[in-house]
C-alpha cells in the first residue's frame, strides 16, 4: 500500500485513473473506505486521476501527538500534491474534510479548480449554529454508548468519545456491537490511537478559517448538503455569500451522505464533477 512523506507525516493513499486530477477527503474518525463502498473512486477514475488518502490519524497514515486542525491539514495536502506531482484539483471532501477542502482553496487557490463539499459544520462559522450539541448524529452515537453505561455528555466532545472508546471493556463493546453492528464497531476500532492527540480539539479550531476567509474563496463550490442535515443554515450561507456556490439536497441522508445514500451521493457527485470540468 503506497505511502508518502508529506509535511513530515507518513501518510497512506491510493489513486486511479487518469485525466484532471481530484482528490477525497474523508471526515475525521473515517478514513479513505468511505469512498469505495459506493464506487465513488471506480466512477471518478473513468475521466479523472484520482487521489484518496487517510489523513493524519486516520487509517494507516501515521498519528501524530499534534497537528489536527483544518489548517495543519491544509498543509499536509499542499505536501501531498508536491510530493504525488498533482496538477489543480477538483477537491471531495465530507464533513471535517470539506472544511480541509475549503482551507486548501483559501490558502492555495491556485492548486485547486473547484470544490464539492459534503455537509460540513465549519468552526468560523458557529454562530450560524448554536445548537451544534443536538446535531443528530451525536444524539444517535450518544445514545447507543448510553446502552453500554457511558455516558459521552451532552456536547459533541470528540476527545471524550476517543477516550471512553480507548477504555471500553470487551462487555461494553458487545453491547454497542449488539446495537451498532459489526461494520460500526470497526469503525470504533480506529478511534483509541487518538485518545493521546490533540485531534478532538483540533477540528474544532477556527484555525484562521474565519467567516471572511470563506467568504474569500473564488472557485465554484458545490455545497453538497443532506435533507436532514443539522448544518442547513450554514448551507444557506454558503449559497448567499460564495460568488459561485450551488447548494443540491441529498435525499434522505442525516450528514453521512456517503454511507446513508450512496448511490445518489455518487450520481450527484459525478453529474456536478462533469459541469465543474
Amino acid at each position: 500500500m503506497p505511502h508518502v512523506n508529506a509535511n513530515g507525516v507518513n501518510l497512506h493513499y491510493q489513486q486511479a485513473g487518469a485525466g484532471p486530477d481530484v482528490v477525497l477527503l474523508h471526515a475525521v474518525t473515517a478514513n479513505m473506505a468511505v469512498w469505495l463502498v459506493f464506487n465513488l473512486v471506480d466512477t471518478l477514475a473513468q475521466d479523472h486521476r484520482v487521489t484518496a488518502y487517510d489523513l493524519r490519524g486516520h487509517g494507516l497514515s501515521e498519528a501524530t501527538p499534534t497537528g489536527y486542525t483544518s489548517a495543519d491539514m491544509a498543509e499536509d495536502f499542499r505536501a501531498l500534491h508536491d510530493a504525488l506531482g498533482l496538477g489543480p484539483a477538483y477537491l471531495i471532501g465530507h464533513s471535517f474534510g470539506a472544511v480541509v477542502a475549503m482551507h486548501v482553496a483559501a490558502t492555495y487557490p491556485d492548486r485547486v479548480s473547484g470544490v464539492i463539499l459534503s455537509d460540513p459544520y465549519f468552526p468560523g462559522l458557529a454562530r450560524l449554529e448554536p445548537n451544534l450539541g443536538n446535531a443528530n448524529v451525536w444524539m444517535d452515537l450518544r445514545e447507543m454508548f448510553r446502552h453500554a453505561g457511558l455516558d459521552l455528555g451532552d456536547t459533541i466532545d470528540f476527545t471524550t468519545l476517543f477516550r471512553v472508546v480507548a477504555g471500553l471493556s470487551r462487555e461494553q463493546l458487545g453491547a454497542i456491537r449488539e446495537r451498532m453492528g459489526a461494520a460500526s464497531t470497526r469503525w470504533l476500532s480506529q478511534l483509541p490511537r487518538l485518545a493521546d492527540t490533540t485531534c478532538g480539539h483540533d477540528v474544532f479550531a477556527v484555525a484562521g478559517l474565519t467567516e471572511e476567509r470563506i467568504g474569500s474563496v473564488r472557485q465554484p463550490v458545490i455545497a453538497l448538503y443532506d435533507e436532514h442535515s443539522p448544518f442547513l443554515a450554514t448551507s444557506r450561507f454558503l449559497g448567499d455569500h460564495l460568488p459561485n456556490c450551488t447548494v443540491e439536497i441529498v435525499p434522505g441522508a442525516r450528514h453521512m451522505a456517503p454511507v446513508q445514500n450512496g448511490p445518489v451521493f455518487v450520481e450527484l457527485v459525478r453529474k456536478r464533477l462533469a459541469v465543474l470540468g
